[in-house]
């Protein structure tokens, strides 16, 4: 029985090659797989699928079947699972996420889930992914959703509440933000470390980091990172595929005032906290200087360049495979090997802080039963304070763009820790409402 795999965003130059190199790396997918490719944008689609099928022809033993097409229906068509990897608007609606956050005089970093620029982007992708999930009920009623959209939490959360649509969602962060700290800690690779991780995407914490059962927080510590962060001198970077350059600055200044380490590198976690970044002042305290507008113009170039020009010279580069695993939860859900890892999933109990049925970040089990996540270690008071009001906020945002209601986005907005003047919120809401709405499913208002 042929297994069939649709990736919505298919002619992404970010995110398509990565995920099917996944698939054409893992033994389980050959030609009983069909790994159909569709997007809105015919060029890009018939440049990345180009770009994949050079490394498919490289493996005819082990080759999927690798398709493409402009037409959701066909594409969302009897699957078995559907791969969201969109940025519903392109860049130009990225963008603007970020000018209407400064022509009122606020500012976020990245702009995913917080703030304005946040606030912008989830209202509206929710109702892009409501319609995606509408479809998929009547075009393939028993398929699961894996995403790798931000704001990944309310997306991956808004197709189980409002149209029962089975979701999983995937964020490389942890692992790899995890990773660039080992050395400092003595350890040679994840096999030395033991960690749990609880909260939700982008706002999560490492708890019990152990090195052979030492606590490998405070070795960190020991060595004076704490010091040196304050003291400006953290000199930890990691280059991002995705993200580009991030810095592991304020992530160890706050574990230093929380008790808990943040999950993510600088540039995410900050989102979060108005003292590191509400300010030019505080920016430049802490040494915030990424710009999302002038950095999301360049990667986009950059990662469009990535595909496009090796196909224009013929000069193809090696052939490398992404962190994103959604490969290995099809394998364990299919009967392959189990597959355990940091995952972003339904709250059934795992993380006791938080409500039933948010999406929350912890380790799960994936086998051919179904779906086991792992109970993650108690959240400290401190980090409690942060996650439980970024969880409701990015709910009363998902609230907002179901009901497109001015109001629900006005009081979210309120409590928002980046948005420190109530003035203004009234005309930020309409002005993010009026853009937003030419991106919305026909009838949605």
């Amino acid at each position: 029985m042929k297994l069939k795999i649709s990736m919505v965003g298919g002619g992404s130059y970010s995110w398509t090659y990565g995920l099917f190199s996944t698939f054409l790396h893992n033994n389980f997918f050959d030609k009983e797989t069909e790994l159909c490719l569709y997007d809105i944008n015919e060029t890009a689609l018939n440049n990345v699928y180009e770009f994949c099928t050079y490394y498919n022809n490289m493996f005819p033993e082990k080759a999927i079947t690798l398709t493409k097409t402009l037409s959701e229906d066909e594409a969302l068509e009897g699957s078995d699972f559907v791969v969201i990897a969109i940025s519903h608007g392109g860049l130009e609606a990225e963008l603007e996420d970020h000018y209407i956050t400064r022509r009122h005089g606020f500012y976020n970093v990245k702009g995913s889930e917080s703030g304005i620029a946040g606030a912008s982007r989830t209202i509206r992708h929710v109702p892009e992914f409501v319609r995606i999930a509408r479809k998929m009920k009547k075009l393939c009623p028993k398929a699961v959703m894996l995403n790798v959209t931000n704001p990944l939490t309310a997306l991956t959360r808004c197709v189980q509440k409002y149209e029962d649509v089975h979701a999983v969602g995937f964020c490389h962060g942890i692992r790899n933000h995890l990773e660039i700290l080992l050395p400092y800690f003595g350890a040679k690779g994840f096999e030395d470390v033991s960690f749990s991780v609880s909260g939700v995407d982008h706002c999560s914490f490492l708890t019990d980091v152990k090195l052979h059962g030492q606590d490998a927080l405070q070795i960190m510590r020991d060595k004076g990172m704490i010091e040196a962060a304050w003291a400006g001198k953290s000199n930890i970077t990691f280059d991002d595929p995705f993200a580009g350059r991030e810095n592991q600055r304020i992530r160890f200044i706050l574990w230093d005032m929380l008790g808990v380490m943040p999950g993510l590198s600088d540039e995410h976690c900050a989102e979060f906290y108005y003292q590191t970044t509400g300010t030019q002042e505080n920016r430049d305290r802490f040494g915030m200087h990424y710009d999302r507008i002038e950095d999301r113009t360049k990667s986009v170039d950059r990662l469009r360049n990535n595909i496009v020009e090796p196909l224009e010279t013929g000069k193809m580069p090696p052939f490398r495979v992404s962190d994103e695993r959604p490969d290995r939860v099809i394998e364990a859900m299919m009967g392959g090997r189990e597959f355990y890892d940091v995952v972003n999933y339904r709250n059934v109990g795992q993380v006791r802080e938080l409500a039933k049925d948010t999406v929350v970040e912890t380790f799960v089990t994936f086998d051919s039963t179904g779906v086991h996540p792992a109970i993650a270690s108690p959240l400290p008071m401190a980090a409690q304070a942060i996650v439980i009001p970024t969880a409701l906020r990015e709910e009363m945002f998902m609230e907002a763009a179901m009901e497109w209601d001015a109001n629900k986005l006005t009081a979210a907005l309120c409590i928002d820790p980046l948005v420190q003047d109530f003035t203004r919120i009234r005309d930020v809401v309409k002005e993010l409402m009026d853009y937003n709405s030419k991106w919305l499913p026909k009838g949605w208002c």
